[in-house]
C-alpha cells in the first residue's frame, strides 16, 4: 500500500478503534473517523474523515469516487451531507483538544477546522489543528503556508458550507493554490511580519505563544476562555 493511499484504506476499515496502528485512532463513529495527523504542524493536530461507505441518512452510499479529494465531494450531489458530519465530528475533536489544553497548559487557545485546497493523500479530510503551529514536523515554507489562516491555501469548513449551501464554491485551478505554498513567511500574529527563514518564523512564534499563554493566565484561566469566545 502507498503512502498516498493510507487514509483511504483507514476510512475503509469496519473497526477502526481496533485495527488500526497503534497511536493512529481517536474517535470513531458510524460515519467519521478520527485519527492524529502522523505528521503533526502544530501542539495539537488531528485529522477527521468520511467512513468509506459513507451512509446518508437516505439510507443509501456515497460512491468512493466522491470521497477522493474535496475536488471530487463538491462535485458530488452528497457534499453538503459529508461536510456536515465531518464539522460536527471535528467540534467533537476539538472540544477534546480544548480539555487537553487546559489539563495540560493550564489555558486554552484556538483551534482551527479546514482542508487544503490540494491534498497530498487520497480521501478527503478535515485538519483539526490549534494556532500555534509549534511542531518539530513543521520544517518548510509550503508546510507554514498551507495552514496559514488567511492565505487561501487552508480552507475553513465554514466557508466551504456556507459555499456549498448558497451554490457558489468553485475552487481555482490546482496551479493557482500550489503557487500560494511558495509566498513569503509572514506571520499570523499582528502586525503580520514578514521572517526571511523557517527558524526565525518558529523562534517568534515560540515567543508569541508563551507571551499570550503568560498573559491569559495572569487574567485567570476562566477569565481568559471567556474572552477568547
Amino acid at each position: 500500500m502507498s503512502w498516498a493511499n493510507v487514509l483511504e484504506n483507514y476510512a475503509r476499515h469496519k473497526r477502526p478503534e481496533r485495527e488500526l496502528p497503534d497511536g493512529v485512532w481517536v474517535a470513531s463513529d458510524e460515519r467519521t473517523l478520527t485519527i492524529f495527523d502522523g505528521y503533526e504542524k502544530a501542539k495539537y493536530h488531528m485529522l477527521v474523515m468520511p467512513r468509506d461507505p459513507f451512509r446518508l441518512s437516505s439510507g443509501a452510499t456515497v460512491p468512493s469516487s466522491h470521497l477522493t479529494n474535496l475536488r471530487a465531494l463538491l462535485k458530488s450531489p452528497h457534499a453538503l451531507e459529508v461536510l456536515q458530519a465531518l464539522r460536527q465530528a471535528g467540534e467533537e475533536v476539538s472540544d477534546m483538544i480544548r480539555d487537553e489544553m487546559h489539563k495540560s497548559e493550564g489555558w486554552t487557545w484556538d483551534v482551527r477546522m479546514g482542508f487544503h485546497a490540494v491534498e497530498s493523500m487520497r480521501h478527503v479530510h478535515l485538519h483539526v489543528i490549534s494556532s500555534d503551529m509549534i511542531s518539530p514536523k513543521l520544517k518548510n515554507k509550503k508546510h507554514w503556508n498551507s495552514f496559514h489562516p488567511t492565505l487561501g491555501y487552508f480552507l475553513h469548513i465554514g466557508d466551504v458550507i456556507n459555499d456549498v449551501e448558497g451554490g457558489s464554491l468553485e475552487l481555482d485551478s490546482t496551479k493557482s493554490y500550489e503557487a500560494l505554498l511558495k509566498c513569503d513567511l509572514v506571520s499570523h500574529y499582528p502586525p503580520h511580519r514578514t521572517f526571511a527563514t523557517i527558524p526565525k518564523l518558529k523562534e517568534h512564534l515560540e515567543a508569541e505563544f508563551e507571551r499570550e499563554g503568560v498573559g491569559y493566565c495572569g487574567l485567570g484561566w476562566s477569565k481568559a476562555r471567556r474572552s477568547r469566545g
